[in-house]
């Protein structure tokens, strides 16, 4: 099974001039280094605040921090504008790994506090890298580019995910969960190093348009263009049911992490919410090289669009009738390697 899908993932590479390939590479190992530095830091997020505060004041701290993170994301964005284009993501790794080191120094003084800061600073770090990956992925790549190599350089960001996630699960007992924060801060530095050589190689070929300005969408105009499109709406109803459902099951994790670990174990749920990233990547890595394709080209995307909340639902049976740990495991496995 491994070998077609390696070779399925490598097949669109293949095809490419020299230049291109590097390029290619290069942004396979940027999505891969951004999502292994990502799933480090992700497990320990939740583990801290667990074992700190507890878990059932997650929920509130999710209601507020959806909240706060809208006015944050508009600062940072009027922030960066004020920035190059081209040179954005690498400040903003930068001021990532200034802040995760910040977060290591808080926690060795055992402030109660830090952990609620360091669970919204997960949230906004999900939403950036993966933001600003896809994002220099479409200032490099055409349409037809991207048909082509997106299957493989996303491919990336779940072995990424796998990997981060793995080393937090192996590691996690003898170095401690805090000192984890040192490893991937290293990682994410070397992901910065690989963004600024992605950039200056584009810029040095003249055909990219990284850096280039786009005129965006304001706020007001979003919100008008939502109002006037059936279509729109009902995407953004099925996005708001899919995040509503992925909260309740994340919750329910932590939960019963919390109950059947111990809520002081912190090194302990760290791992365990590891070993639940691994294999939720390995799953989606599988899904998206091997599976998507072959269900929408067979069965169509109306049979692939009900596999998530079917999947949901049974998974949520399941856990009415059975109590045991890998109950909401499961659940969360599904609902993130299908989404």
């Amino acid at each position: 099974m491994a070998t077609p899908l390696i070779r399925r993932l490598l097949e669109p590479v293949v095809q490419l001039r020299e230049g291109e390939s590097t390029t290619a590479a290069l942004m396979f190992a940027y999505s891969f280094l951004a999502m292994t530095a990502y799933n480090i830091l992700k497990p320990i997020t939740r583990s801290k605040f667990i074992s700190d505060l507890g878990a059932d004041n997650l929920p509130w701290v999710q209601l507020v921090a959806g909240i706060l993170i809208g006015f944050i994301m508009q600062g940072y964005s009027r922030a960066i504008a004020l920035v190059p284009r081209r040179w954005a993501i690498p400040v903003t790794q930068a001021g990532c790994v200034v802040l995760i080191l910040a977060f290591w120094v808080l926690f060795q003084s055992g402030q109660d506090w830090a952990s609620v800061g360091f669970y919204v600073l997960g949230l906004i770090l999900g939403i950036l890298l993966i933001s600003q990956f896809w994002t220099l992925a479409n200032d490099i790549y055409d349409p037809r580019q991207a048909k082509r190599l997106f299957g493989f350089i996303g491919g990336g960001a779940s072995l990424g995910g796998a990997t981060g996630a793995a080393i937090t699960a192996v590691v996690v007992k003898e170095v401690g969960t805090v000192n984890l924060l040192l490893v991937s801060a290293a990682i994410m530095i070397v992901c910065l190093l690989l963004v600024v050589a992605i950039v200056r190689r584009e810029a040095s070929d003249g055909a990219s348009t990284v850096g280039a300005e786009e005129e965006g969408v304001s706020g007001g105009e979003a919100i008008r263009m939502l109002r006037d499109s059936k279509h729109l709406q009902i995407i953004a109803i099925v996005i708001a049911c899919a995040a509503m459902g992925a909260a309740i099951i994340e919750q329910q994790l932590n939960m019963a992490a919390e109950s059947r670990l111990g809520p002081g174990q912190t090194d302990s749920i760290t791992a365990f919410l590891a070993q639940v990233t691994v294999y939720l990547s390995l799953i989606g890595f599988v899904v998206q090289v091997g599976l998507t394709s072959r269900i929408h080209r067979l069965l169509g995307l109306g049979f692939a669009l009900m596999i998530l909340p079917v999947s949901l639902g049974v998974t949520g049976v399941v856990m009415l009738f059975n109590g045991a740990l890998w109950a909401p495991a499961l659940a969360r496995v599904l609902d993130t390697s299908l989404r």
